[in-house]
């Protein structure tokens, strides 16, 4: 887990984390270690879906294939995520 710090701003926690997840077709936590404010996620697949949750039960966000979306973090300090098949990757950053 890489985790720099740094100046923040209103819109910025001053933290940052990118993983490459190889996603499962069950819920793992991804853990940031910082109560983060913003979550860029890039599912590589074309074809399969990822499920992005907040508490690893309720369904906060579907990430279609080949999708790039910017989404709320709530201050989470995680995020669970899943694919319908599992095996692709989805580029988790968190700011």
């Amino acid at each position: 887990m890489v985790v720099k710090q740094g100046v923040g701003s209103s819109l910025e926690t001053g933290n940052h984390f990118h993983q490459d997840y190889t996603t499962t077709n069950l819920y793992v936590e991804r853990s940031f270690g910082f109560p983060a404010k913003r979550l860029s996620l890039v599912n590589d697949s074309d074809t399969d879906p990822a499920q992005i949750s907040f508490d690893g039960a309720t369904l906060h966000y579907t990430l279609k294939g080949g999708e790039f979306v910017d989404i709320a973090a709530g201050n989470n300090s995680s995020v669970f995520v899943k694919a319908t098949t599992g095996g692709e990757k989805v580029r988790i950053t968190a700011t």
